[in-house]
């Protein structure tokens, strides 16, 4: 997910550089493991090398609170916790039109 993050926002923003340093952090992948138990999540995390923070989620509320019924669900949450999208299976072009709107608005202030 590093290489997405990174790809992403190279392509979108040639000059990088400039933007993260007027803005900071633009994009941070997390992921919510929903159904397994902490040790099997961590093995998977360990299986695929996961390079992103992968938090625990079952039992913790999280599928109910962000309404979670199927999965891969990818819900994209501004720096002041507003959920600006959600959508399930998305591919990279997908990706990319679910975040751009996000990080546009975001860098063009």
């Amino acid at each position: 997910m590093i290489k997405l993050q990174d790809e992403l926002l190279k392509e979108l923003y040639p000059n990088l550089a400039e933007v993260q340093t007027k803005h900071g952090p633009l994009l941070k992948f997390l992921s919510v493991n929903a159904i397994n138990p902490a040790k099997l999540a961590l093995a998977e995390v360990e299986k695929y090398k996961i390079d992103f923070q992968v938090l625990e989620g079952r039992g913790s509320g999280v599928t109910s609170d962000y309404k979670v019924s199927k999965l891969p669900l990818l819900v994209v949450i501004d720096k002041n916790g507003i959920i600006r999208t959600s959508e399930l299976y998305l591919q990279y072009e997908d990706l990319k039109t679910a975040v751009i709107p996000w990080l546009k608005d975001i860098t063009d202030k």
